[in-house]
C-alpha cells in the first residue's frame, strides 16, 4: 500500500513539474522554428532572447527592428482583446464548433509590454502559440472585428507560427 501512495505522489509531482516547463518548452522551440524560418530567408539578421524583460526577443533584420513577445496559450484557444492593457484567452471547449469556452484567463503577462512605448522605428510583435481559432479586438461595447496579421492591435501586430511568412512581405 506505501508503494501505492508514493507512485501517486512522484507521478503526481512529475505531472505538476512538466506542466511548468511546458510553455517554456514550447517556447524555445518557436524561437528554433523562427530561427529555420529567417535563415531559410538567406537574409542577415541579429536575433536576441532576452531573459527577465517585458519582450522575449529583440531582432534586427536589415534596417528593421522588432520586439516580440511570446504568448503561448492552450489549443484551441480564442484571445480576446478588451483594451490595450487588457487581453483574454478562452480555452476548454476544445475543436468543437458553436460549444462554449468553459475556462478563461486574463493574460496578465501582456499588458506590461502593451503599456511600453518603443520608438516610432520599432515594430511591436506579439508571436503567439499555437494559433488560437480566433482572437477578436472590441472596438466599444457592442463592436467587434476579427485581428489578422495586418490589423493594429494598439501599436502591435499579431502573428502566429503559420503566418511567418510576414517578415518576407514586410522586407520586400
Amino acid at each position: 500500500m506505501e508503494y501505492v501512495v508514493i507512485i501517486g505522489v512522484l507521478l503526481f509531482l512529475g505531472y505538476i513539474i512538466f506542466k511548468n516547463f511546458e510553455p517554456k518548452i514550447k517556447a524555445k522551440k518557436l524561437i528554433e522554428s523562427l530561427t529555420f524560418y529567417l535563415n531559410k530567408l538567406n537574409t542577415k539578421y541579429d536575433l536576441t532572447i532576452l531573459k527577465k524583460d517585458i519582450y522575449d526577443i529583440d531582432l534586427k533584420i536589415n534596417d528593421k527592428h522588432y520586439v516580440i513577445k511570446i504568448l503561448i496559450v492552450p489549443e484551441y484557444s480564442e484571445i480576446q482583446i478588451n483594451s490595450r492593457v487588457t487581453w483574454e484567452v478562452k480555452y476548454g471547449a476544445g475543436n468543437t464548433p458553436g460549444k462554449a469556452q468553459p475556462y478563461k484567463r486574463f493574460l496578465t503577462e501582456i499588458s506590461e509590454f502593451q503599456k511600453k512605448d518603443f520608438d516610432e522605428n520599432i515594430i511591436k510583435l506579439v508571436l503567439i502559440n499555437p494559433r488560437p481559432k480566433k482572437i477578436v479586438k472590441y472596438i466599444n461595447e457592442c463592436e467587434i472585428i476579427f485581428v489578422k496579421s495586418s490589423t493594429d492591435v494598439y501599436g502591435s501586430k499579431i502573428i502566429t507560427k503559420d503566418n511567418f511568412d510576414i517578415f518576407k512581405k514586410w522586407l520586400l
